[in-house]
């Protein structure tokens, strides 16, 4: 009884919290999809990305003047600029838009699959004031190489984490996509991660979208998902005793006795709340793991903070994704239909549910 009080009341107030934040929706990360080219042809690839890919980059003039925009409407000191992919480093032009934004007062951040990032690039990426960069590791040489189709890419990224631990920046975080070869050399691909000096582990399992959409080499079950947050949560104490942060993905409502246990920081899906991206397309989107029909507008044509302030309704209000078996869940005001890039829109309802897996009795 006692357990159950206190999950309604942090419901309750996470609800208020979530609420307060739509309201207020102050930008704190800004995704920049920079290519969707690549060095890699990964087997999960959400954006379906290639090395040849046909989309050209977005004009480094364009991408510029939006950020001059923002600096001036909003403290760029408070907004972490991340820059995605593709691959980041394959974009000529990279270093000189990040040094300007940095100019700016932008905090930066990237994520990255390593295979090019040499010595001389991560010094000049701490050089530049990049605070935090993400890479991709995704468990043993073999599983890594195998997901990621390329001989050696794995090797190429534990040189990338090995280089960056000689720079300055902060946060040097691995992260892992977990595959069901890979729940089973969680220990292994912890341990690389620790001995390679990154100073966080993140860990998620893929979910249904390009590439990986009905390839069951790659997708969890949902025994396999209640396994990974397990397995997480054990290497969660593991690395406090190591000096090693180990996070479960921001992504779904776990319910408090697990959410405490795995990450820093509580579930809350902050796309268009918090959270914009500009894709390579120019397309002004939130987090850059959504689907196009939610996209609130074209850098081309559109001004950045205008639609910030005026659209991204969707995001803020989600009273719409009460549908399906989120329609009468009693833990809908903290979930809100979960993470929006599970969203199955013509199921009207998550592709899964985070909470129902960790507690079947409750029945959502």
């Amino acid at each position: 009884m006692l357990s159950k009080l206190r999950s309604t009341v942090r419901d309750k107030r996470s609800s208020w919290i979530q609420s307060l934040e739509a309201d207020l929706h102050e930008l704190r990360y800004l995704f920049w999809e920079c290519t969707r080219r690549c060095n890699l042809s990964c087997l999960h690839c959400g954006s379906d990305c290639g090395r040849d890919d046909g989309q050209p980059d977005l004009d480094a003039g364009i991408v510029l003047a939006a950020l001059r925009r923002i600096a001036g409407a909003y403290d760029a000191k408070g907004i972490y600029l991340v820059v995605t992919g593709g691959e980041p480093l394959v974009r000529p032009d990279l270093f000189d838009v990040l040094a300007e934004a940095r100019a700016l007062g932008f905090r930066l951040g990237m994520v990255t699959n390593g295979y090019t990032l040499t010595p001389e690039k991560a010094t000049r990426l701490g050089a530049i004031g990049m605070e935090s960069i993400v890479v991709s590791l995704d468990g043993p040489r073999e599983t890594h190489d195998w997901l990621r189709d390329r001989p050696g890419s794995f090797d190429r990224a534990c040189a990338a984490l090995t280089a960056l631990r000689q720079t300055p920046i902060r946060i040097v975080e691995a992260i892992s996509c977990v595959t069901p070869r890979g729940l089973e050399q969680l220990d292994q691909t912890y341990e690389i991660a620790r001995d390679l000096g990154a100073t966080h582990w993140r860990v998620f399992n893929i979910f249904p979208a390009g590439r990986a959409r009905d390839n069951a080499d790659v997708l969890l079950d949902e025994a396999g998902i209640r396994r990974l947050i397990e397995e997480i949560a054990r290497l969660r104490e593991r690395g406090r005793r190591e000096g090693m942060v180990v996070n479960l993905s921001e992504e779904g409502y776990l319910g408090w006795d697990w959410d405490d246990r795995v990450r820093d920081a509580p579930y809350f899906c902050r796309a268009g709340i918090n959270i914009a991206g500009i894709m390579v397309d120019g397309a002004l989107a939130a987090c850059p793991n959504l689907p196009a029909w939610m996209v609130q507008g074209n850098l081309r044509e559109d001004d950045f903070v205008t639609c910030w302030e005026e659209r991204y309704q969707l995001f803020r209000d989600r009273s719409w994704t009460r549908e399906g078996d989120c329609g009468d869940c009693g833990h809908w005001d903290a979930c809100r239909g979960n993470s929006l890039h599970l969203w199955d829109r013509e199921r009207q309802q998550p592709c899964w549910c985070h909470h129902r897996i960790l507690h079947p009795e409750a029945g959502g």
